[in-house]
């Protein structure tokens, strides 16, 4: 199973921003009946009737809210499948006021138009949308998470569970308005930064304290959650592991450059931050697969690095991401005498697809000009590959205070390909 992460909502990116507003958004427009809806998922905190289905006690009270949010997050991936739920982190140090991403009511959207905010309010049951304390974003939260950090010393999973239960409800109460209340909480789409990060603390204090649930947790039915493809119940047993739910979370975030193919990147390498982290990776996300396969090479305080850069024994070399290419076959003249040929006949088998679908409006275009890279398998999907660059940043010298980073892309013939060739949305440097 492919592990991804949820970040801290101030650790976004502006596209991974805008990919949360977007789905939440379409969230609120459909119906209390279709199973993605917002309507739906938020009435399973506080009803019906209340208190409902939700559990703020042992057993069921982390169980349940990890199967509520990991529901929450497949119907939030239903509107865009590369969503991940971000978590509001209140615990890890002082903080004051809700995440900046909540608080204004409008927001330019990816056109430049101003639009609602679908993170400032949610649609309420009976009309209206929901509200918070008039002061939220003054009020403090430091104490809270302060004996946050107190509990994970904690090795009793109930007085664990105990001792986080109260400042999750004082996080409740602070916000105010209808997240005071079990029947109004989960309205406000705060409730699910809220919780996810309430399930991030549990899964920290999980790696801290291994071993397996009480059995009473275990075997403790999740409604109205079922498990896939049957009519039963989850049981808190099924949600054990985030890593069997397909997800981790990203603890760290710091400012770094964008990352683009070929350009030397500079980034800062504090003591504090060397310390802290756990595993690095490089993610790259593409919607656009290449023509012809292509990879791409992770070097690590190695500035002049190319395609013939030695790898085998190289200390400064992170690693290689491979993309496939999506054209079917290789290109005249490299290596393969039948390529013309098979080349010139998918591209007329593109051709009269592409000009057959309604959906596109192909008006201005000639058999000259078609961008075949637009079309065929991969275009408009998205493809997240991860690199794993711990080993790398480790090597790095213990008096750096930054190193640079370059990302090159090869063909498998040697060659150097330029990063117009080779088009990706995003290049990330993640650390946890």
């Amino acid at each position: 199973m492919t592990i991804r992460y949820r970040k801290n909502i101030d650790c976004l990116t502006a596209n991974e921003l805008h990919d949360l507003r977007e789905a939440l958004a379409a969230m609120y427009l459909l119906p209390i009946i279709d199973p993605n809806s917002f309507a739906l998922h938020a009435t399973f905190h506080g009803g019906p009737p209340a208190p409902g289905y939700c559990r703020h006690q042992s057993p069921g009270f982390f169980t349940w809210h990890r199967a509520e949010m990991k529901a929450f997050e497949n119907a939030l991936q239903a509107a865009g499948c590369h969503v991940m739920l971000p978590f509001w982190d209140w615990s890890s140090g002082p903080s004051t006021g809700i995440p900046a991403a909540c608080r204004p009511a409008t927001y330019v959207n990816r056109s430049g138009a101003v639009v609602p905010n679908p993170l400032y309010s949610g649609p309420r049951s009976g009309g209206g949308w929901t509200a918070r304390s008039a002061n939220v974003d003054t009020t403090a939260f430091d104490d809270l998470a302060v004996a946050v950090q107190g509990a994970m010393t904690e090795t009793s999973f109930t007085n664990f569970l105990n001792l986080v239960n109260g400042p999750h409800g004082s996080v409740h109460g602070r916000v105010g308005g209808d997240m005071c209340c079990i029947g109004s909480a989960s309205f406000d789409p705060i409730f699910f930064l809220h919780h996810a990060n309430v399930d991030r603390i549990w899964a920290r204090w999980q790696i801290l304290h291994p071993g397996p649930l009480p059995a009473s947790e275990a075997s403790f039915q999740l409604p109205p959650f079922n498990r896939p493809f049957t009519t039963q119940w989850q049981i808190g047993s099924d949600v054990e592991s985030t890593d069997a739910l397909g997800y981790r979370y990203q603890n760290l975030c710091f400012i770094r450059p964008p990352i683009k193919i070929w350009e030397i990147v500079l980034i800062e390498w504090p003591p504090m931050l060397r310390a802290r982290f756990n595993t690095a990776r490089l993610v790259v996300k593409t919607t656009r697969m290449p023509e012809q396969a292509v990879e791409l090479r992770v070097f690590i305080d190695q500035p002049e690095a190319k395609a013939g850069t030695k790898t085998i024994g190289n200390p400064r070399y992170a690693g290689a991401l491979g993309f496939m290419g999506h054209g079917g076959v290789r290109k005249a003249g490299a290596g393969c005498p039948e390529c013309a040929a098979l080349g010139h006949d998918r591209d007329h088998a593109l051709h009269a697809v592409a000009h057959d679908h309604a959906a596109h409006d192909h008006g201005d275009h000639d058999h000259g000009d078609h961008d075949h890279g637009d079309h065929g398998h991969g275009s408009g999907e998205q493809l997240d590959l991860a690199l794993d660059v711990s080993d790398a940043l480790r090597r790095i010298g213990p008096d750096a205070k930054d190193f640079r980073l370059k990302v090159i892309a090869v063909d498998f013939d040697g060659n150097d390909v330029p990063a117009a060739n080779m088009r990706v949305d995003e290049i990330d440097l993640e650390l946890d």
